[in-house]
């Protein structure tokens, strides 16, 4: 069932008062009248506001539904939870040509500045996925890397998404007292501007930042994973402190697409960050593995773009505000890639639910009978 059709029978019956009391009246013709499928037809007259938000309907809608099939005031019956609604079909894999690989992982410091406090089964777990991943990157042999991470301890000058547009980009874990955790990127300005100008072109806003100053957000992946220091590495930053808008991270990522199509270049994504993950007094700590559950699996079932349909307020309840950066790289990947989960952990003492992540390219390719690298030239 297509998300989009549920979506309009809800909206038929607000803008058609005798569709909605013909259906109260007859709740075995919902089938009918609204053009869905039975299974959709029961939730619907059911109420089931949980299984209508997991498919990414906003919560206007899904009130609504409560109010009108259960006259629940109190929205009393809803529990909050998510699901992966497997009944959907997955959309085809539609991948950019010259896309050579895309992952994600978490940028914990702690990882790197101080990972005793953690259980240490569980850092090395994490560390193996890490290992596998800089594996992947390496055969992939991409010519420039794209690496999204959010807002720590930089200013910028908007409150815009940023791209580094510079030629080297330069930092330190100093924030974490380990100045000598540092790491010196180079850039790729040709590239970088030409990305910028794509997304501008696309009604996006978007900063174009000279020098990214470097802090564990890059260091702490990019020390385990670069395959070599000399391989070019644009920063793509998100704010969420300033905005906050899964819509607009996913459109973000799929305004770069044809740019990535047309350079010539492979090129690899990676997106960086947690999942669960509080910094606020009193929640910082908390891991939520059953959210964390449900976002793993909606990318291990080529669903990952399905998150960014979900209203920020679940999202942030849950501590995502991290998962933009993953959100700009699934927009750039496409619908129906799945991921492989190589590594989950939730570690409270370090402060959320860590993972890592790899887009399976290769197999998604294979599904359409198309290489994942393409060979267009253009001049940048």
């Amino acid at each position: 069932m297509d998300k989009n059709a549920i979506e309009q029978a809800i909206l038929a019956m607000a803008r058609d008062t005798e569709l909605l009391a013909t259906i109260k009246a007859q709740p075995e013709r919902a089938r009918e009248l609204l053009g869905v499928d039975q299974e959709w037809a029961e939730i619907i007259i059911t109420g089931n506001r949980d299984r209508l938000r997991a498919v990414g309907l906003n919560d206007g809608l899904t009130i609504l539904v409560s109010r009108w099939f259960k006259d629940d005031l109190n929205d009393s019956s809803s529990q909050g939870g998510f699901v992966v609604d497997e009944s959907i079909p997955v959309p085809a894999a539609a991948l950019p040509d010259n896309l050579v690989f895309a992952g994600g992982c978490s940028h914990v410091p702690d990882l790197l500045a101080r990972p005793e406090i953690d259980p240490e089964v569980a850092v090395d777990r994490l560390l193996v996925g890490y290992e596998k991943l800089k594996q992947d990157l390496t055969a992939a042999d991409p010519d420039v890397l794209l690496v999204s991470a959010d807002c720590h301890f930089q200013s910028f000058d908007t409150g815009h998404f940023v791209i580094g547009t510079g030629d080297c980009h330069q930092g330190s874990m100093e924030f974490f007292k380990r100045p000598d955790l540092d790491l010196t990127l180079v850039g790729q300005r040709a590239f970088a501007t030409a990305l910028a100008d794509a997304v501008r072109a696309a009604g996006q806003e978007v900063e174009e930042a000279p020098h990214v100053e470097l802090d564990h957000g890059l260091v702490v992946p990019l020390r385990l994973i670069l395959p070599r220091p000399d391989l070019p590495v644009i920063p793509v930053i998100t704010q969420p402190a300033r905005s906050f808008s899964p819509f607009n991270a996913r459109r973000f990522g799929e305004a770069m697409r044809p740019i990535v199509e047309q350079s010539g270049l492979k090129v690899a994504f990676l997106a960086t960050g947690g999942l669960s993950h509080w910094l606020d007094p009193g929640h910082f700590g908390g891991v939520d593995v059953e959210f964390d559950t449900y976002l793993l699996k909606l990318i291990e079932t080529g669903r990952g773009l399905d998150m960014c349909s979900l209203e920020p307020f679940p999202l942030l309840e849950h501590g995502q505000y991290e998962i933009m950066n993953w959100m700009i790289m699934l927009g750039l990947v496409g619908p129906g890639v799945r991921g492989e989960v190589y590594a989950y952990e939730p570690m409270e003492a370090s402060g959320g639910g860590w993972t890592v992540v790899n887009m399976d390219l290769a197999q998604a390719a294979a599904e359409r009978n198309v290489k994942p690298a393409g060979h267009t030239e253009v001049q940048l």
